[in-house]
């Protein structure tokens, strides 16, 4: 994941293969993240607590998050934005299409 935005930064490219967006949403405790905070804004250490997440680990999720501006801090509370909101639709989306294809 780093070396995905290292890159990015370097090159200030901006396109993100499907690959690239897989490995970042598909990281242990990234999407429990976004659904922690699906309903409400909430501070770091309730994140923590809800998603069972090692703070140095949930501190460098959140900065990811942060950076891709899926979340935003505000007065010490984070939330999703509206695009946080739309990965968020999306992966239940894909979910969706996974359960409805059992057979």
């Amino acid at each position: 994941m780093s070396e995905i935005m290292e890159a990015n930064d370097k090159t200030g490219n901006a396109d993100y293969s499907v690959s690239d967006v897989l490995k970042i949403i598909g990281r242990k405790g990234m999407s429990d993240i976004l659904y922690c905070l699906e309903n409400e804004p909430k501070r770091f250490s309730q994140i923590m607590f809800e998603t069972k997440l090692n703070p140095s680990i949930l501190d460098r999720h959140l900065k990811v998050l942060l950076k891709f501006g899926l979340v935003v801090k505000e007065n010490n509370f984070y939330r999703l934005t509206e695009s946080g909101i739309r990965v968020v639709e999306t992966i239940d989306d894909l979910l969706d299409v996974f359960r409805n294809s059992e057979g």
